[in-house]
């Protein structure tokens, strides 16, 4: 499969039918909606669901906390803390998607291989291996902090959610590699604020020893984050200096 964009039969535009576009046009002043209603309408639903939602859920209480009572868990962990531990859960969430998207791109190489100044199955390989490192080091930290890494927090079922629509592009049997690593760019962007964000919480709950180790793989996940926009600069013919060998 062509990795890059091609003129074909795509008739999904207006202009490839003036005269029925206008027919249409026509018949939509014959046949008006058929109820009232406008955007506000639909906004006024949205606001009454969100009001009456449940939350995405709560932070887990550390194994030595007895008893789920919020005012108790925060008495004994802080607020930093349970906002590091939400964050934990987050990170873990992402890294294990990212160990799977990647899994997903090997795959598409695979199908397709690669092309001129894009990845070799091993750059693929490699950072699905640094995505799975960074995994098993954020359960570890979980467990040290008394917390429980099966657990699905807050903000790891929000970017799970987030996540989703990646995923779907990237399993799609109709994208290129190229296109998937589009998708994948987005992804390692929201990782990297992610890092971020761990890296300054963990300095101010005080946690030295997983600043150093949310450092490194923060920087790791700058190394993913510039390899793929090599790969895309290379394969939209905007550099020619991508981050892999390019093999097939």
């Amino acid at each position: 499969m062509n990795q890059n964009a091609t003129l074909g039969t795509n008739r999904t535009g207006i202009a490839a039918a003036p005269q029925r576009s206008q027919e249409m046009l026509t018949g939509m002043d014959e046949f008006p909606p058929t109820s009232q209603g406008s955007a506000e309408d639909i906004a006024q639903v949205r606001i009454a669901y969100a009001q009456q939602a449940e939350p995405l859920g709560s932070v887990p209480p550390p194994a030595n906390v007895k008893g789920t009572v919020q005012t108790t868990v925060k008495a004994v962990m802080g607020e930093k803390p349970m906002l590091l531990m939400d964050k934990l859960g987050e990170r873990l969430a992402f890294e294990r998607t990212g160990t799977r998207l990647y899994e997903a791109l090997v795959s598409k190489y695979d199908a397709f291989g690669s092309f001129a100044g894009g990845p070799s199955r091993g750059d693929l390989e490699h950072v699905r291996q640094e995505e799975y490192r960074h995994f098993t080091m954020l359960q570890s930290a979980i467990e040290q902090l008394g917390g429980d890494p099966t657990a699905v927090t807050p903000s790891a079922n929000l970017h799970a959610t987030a996540a989703y629509g990646i995923n779907q592009v990237i399993v799609d049997p109709r994208t290129t590699l190229l296109q998937s690593l589009e998708a994948i760019l987005m992804a390692e962007l929201a990782d990297n604020g992610g890092w971020e964000a761990l890296v300054e919480l963990a300095q101010g709950a005080g946690k030295d020893e997983l600043v150093k180790q949310f450092e490194h793989a923060r920087m790791t996940e700058q190394e993913h984050l510039e390899k793929v926009q090599a790969w895309l600069a290379s394969g939209q013919g905007r550099a020619r200096n991508g981050g892999g060998d390019g093999q097939r």
